[in-house]
């Protein structure tokens, strides 16, 4: 009780940005950015994707290739919540990093998929991983900076949404067009691999840290003292994560 007070005793105090919050905030914008061109960069890919994998006469070709948004949406919209409750518990810099690192090499090794099925599972991985950065990212920027700057802040963050996708459709179409659908995964693997490996040297502010204990161990003690998930909070991530999914899928025509 006496750490969650002053907890909030700190909270309710800042007045001014913490030391090294621009700087997470570049890294996660530059994170955010990459999240977006990965989601949306297999769209733009799609037809040379079915060309390689399907005949050109299998009337079932674009409904299979569909089928990788969905194991993207149904996987980000399971692992979302638990990796979020795993981002009460322990370092969220180190989640986001293992995440995005984990997203990346999924990435990457879509352009290696050698099948069909290998490629749906690489999907289901960069769902994994983007489910593990979405819920840990906002609260850090949260706890960087005060409450009368959250809202520019979360505006700068949310900004590399429309951008990212943009540019999702705009590198597959011209990577694509000019050296094939596979390299397209293969350039934006490395941009995400050295982001992800960023977010390790990043110290996650959360409480003073407990004297004669590692840096990293007291963060994630630390972590699990201030922040003790319940039901409800999980229920409630996970509804929000579900509303999200459901409305990115197509609607059906009757």
């Amino acid at each position: 009780m006496a750490i969650c007070n002053r907890q909030l005793a700190v909270e309710g105090g800042m007045k001014k940005s913490i030391s090294g919050a621009h700087s997470a905030l570049l890294l996660l914008l530059g994170i955010n950015l990459f999240n977006y061109i990965d989601r949306q960069i297999l769209a733009a890919l799609e037809p040379d994707i079915r060309a390689s994998f399907f005949a050109a006469g299998d009337v079932n070709a674009m409904t299979k290739t569909g089928l990788l948004g969905d194991a993207f949406f149904v996987t980000y919209m399971i692992s979302a919540p638990i990796l979020g409750l795993l981002a009460d518990r322990f370092s969220r810099w180190i989640i986001v990093g293992s995440a995005v690192i984990l997203w990346s090499l999924a990435s990457g090794c879509s352009g290696l998929a050698a099948t069909f099925a290998i490629l749906f599972a690489t999907r289901i991985c960069v769902g994994i991983g983007e489910g593990g950065y979405g819920p840990a990212a906002p609260t850090i920027l949260s706890d960087l900076f005060p409450i009368e700057k959250r809202g520019r802040i979360m505006a700068i963050f949310c900004a590399a949404i429309p951008v990212g996708s943009a540019l999702g459709y705009v590198i597959g179409g011209l990577i694509g067009a000019h050296l094939g659908w596979r390299w397209a995964f293969y350039f934006v693997a490395p941009p995400g691999l050295l982001l992800g490996l960023l977010c390790f040297w990043q110290r996650d502010i959360t409480a003073p840290q407990p004297r004669g204990l590692p840096e990293a161990l007291s963060h994630a003690l630390v972590s699990h003292q201030l922040r003790r998930p319940n039901i409800d909070d999980f229920c409630n991530r996970w509804l929000g994560v579900l509303g999200t999914g459901l409305s990115a899928l197509p609607e059906s025509k009757c």
